[in-house]
């Protein structure tokens, strides 16, 4: 078992994405497992923003927020899917959206997502708290 595993995380490529899937499942995350994994974007101008909102909605199985600006005049755009923490289609969608964005005058600034949720063979979520 203990092989597998280091197996597993052996064959997480070695970038920034990488580096933080790493870290998710050495705190035991189990990374095939989907949830929601936030995709962030950066604007100038909420025009920019809008304008990427509204091409990134056009894309399949995405959520898209309404951009919002921060205390510094910088405008952001999150967009989310549902999908497991593969970085080979964190690091597609990334690079996806960051052409979108980049039509806009935009560029990605990161993502997020929270551990998967543990389900029982009945499906159901299963609170480790």
């Amino acid at each position: 078992m203990e092989t597998t595993k280091s197996l597993q995380r052996a064959l997480i490529p070695d970038d920034e994405n990488g580096e933080v899937l790493r870290r998710m499942f050495d705190d035991g995350d189990d990374l095939s497992l989907p949830r929601g994994i936030d995709f962030h974007l950066v604007f100038g101008e909420q025009a920019q923003a809008h304008g990427f909102a509204g091409q990134a909605a056009m894309l399949p199985e995405l959520l898209v927020s309404p951009p919002e600006v921060d205390e510094e005049g910088i405008w952001m755009v999150s967009v989310r899917r549902h999908m497991p923490a593969s970085h080979a289609a964190i690091t597609a969608l990334e690079q996806q959206l960051a052409l979108v964005a980049q039509a806009f005058e935009g560029y990605p600034d990161g993502w997020s997502c929270s551990a998967a949720a543990s389900v029982d063979e009945d499906g159901d979520d299963i609170d480790d708290a």
